[in-house]
């Protein structure tokens, strides 16, 4: 049997999901000509076989670990890519405190306060440089929310906790069910900052800066596990895969 020799490509990616779709729009982008390697693209390669491998699980201190051996709450990737299409959409940034978090506990409990031999450390980047970056993101997804801090500004309604950013989301806050919004007047009452969650769930109709448009979410409730049949709930394929399939 003759080997079919396909055209040679400048770079093979391994895995199409969030890493691969971004690591593909910028090499394309660059004149770069790109190909997708499939060995994944099979539904049942997705998730690790835990006969043969997995994880110990308890869930409080006081019980013996052991085997997780049915896929529930959280899902074990087998390989490289498929977790932007399973995810359920929750986008939280970084605190800046999270990318420094050793030194931010130095400063406030002391030096002696880490363990020897704990491996807690700051990251290499900081939360001002990655800023740009997480922005960009969020206008890719087309991210609902609400922005609690402005360029240091701190905004009514959104998370007066988080790092300064320099835009609000893309699209409003998904709107709130009667619970939400019930819960959130008792805990304001209480003296606490309730506020929307950020949300890779298009609030309404959405075209990204990529031309792709995404669908507004119309709550069907099907977010973890599963695409959106909507295109709502932003992923690489609702999001960076039309663009891409119209370059080399």
């Amino acid at each position: 049997m003759a080997t079919q020799k396909k055209p040679p490509v400048d770079a093979v990616l391994v895995g199409f999901g969030w890493t691969g779709a971004i690591m593909g729009t910028e090499l394309t982008a660059a004149g770069l000509k790109i190909t997708d390697e499939l060995s994944y693209g099979i539904r049942g390669k997705l998730f690790q076989h835990l006969a043969r491998e997995t994880v110990t699980i308890r869930h409080t201190p006081a019980d013996t670990a052991l085997p997780y051996r049915q896929h529930g709450s959280f899902l074990l990737g087998n390989g490289v890519g498929g977790a932007g299409v399973h995810w359920n959409g929750h986008h939280w940034r970084p605190l800046p405190a999270d990318l420094r978090l050793r030194s931010t506990y130095e400063e406030r409990y002391g030096k002696n306060f880490i363990p020897e031999g704990m491996t807690i450390q700051d990251w290499g980047v900081s939360y001002e440089e990655l800023e740009p970056h997480f922005d960009q993101f969020e206008k890719i997804c087309g991210t609902s929310g609400k922005a609690g801090n402005l360029g240091g500004r701190i905004q009514a309604g959104g998370n007066p906790f988080e790092g300064a950013r320099r835009s609000d989301f893309p699209l409003p806050p998904l709107a709130s069910p009667n619970s939400a919004l019930l819960f959130a007047k008792a805990t304001a009452e209480l003296g606490y900052h309730p506020f929307p969650q950020a949300a890779a769930n298009a609030s309404r109709s959405y075209t990204n800066p990529h031309g792709v448009q995404l669908g507004p979410c119309n709550f069907c409730g099907f977010c973890e596990r599963y695409g959106c049949y909507t295109y709502a709930k932003a992923s690489p394929q609702t999001t960076l895969l039309p663009m891409l399939m119209k370059r080399p």
